[in-house]
């Protein structure tokens, strides 16, 4: 089974029990920019909290991925400003 994480145009597929990233879609402008961080995140298996751990300094597009990340175990919507 895949969790389904989506904050805005980023959209993380991860495994439910893992957390294991096994895809990553971007639908937004500079999404070509932004793809990468993805890739590596299949590439290398990475887990979600992999990316939470990542460094995505404010105010960047990166930031979003990691809010996105962030989605897995909270309502980003409540934050109070940015990323924590």
């Amino acid at each position: 089974m895949k969790f389904l994480l989506l904050y805005l145009p980023i959209l993380i597929v991860a495994d439910n029990d893992t957390k294991q990233i096994v895809g990553v879609h971007i639908v937004a402008p500079h999404a070509a920019d932004l793809i990468h961080e993805g890739t590596l995140a299949v590439k290398f298996k990475m887990k979600i909290d992999d990316i939470i751990d990542t460094v995505h300094v404010f105010p960047t597009l990166s930031e979003a991925i990691k809010l996105a990340a962030q989605s897995f175990y909270k309502d980003v919507s409540r934050l109070s400003c940015c990323t924590e």
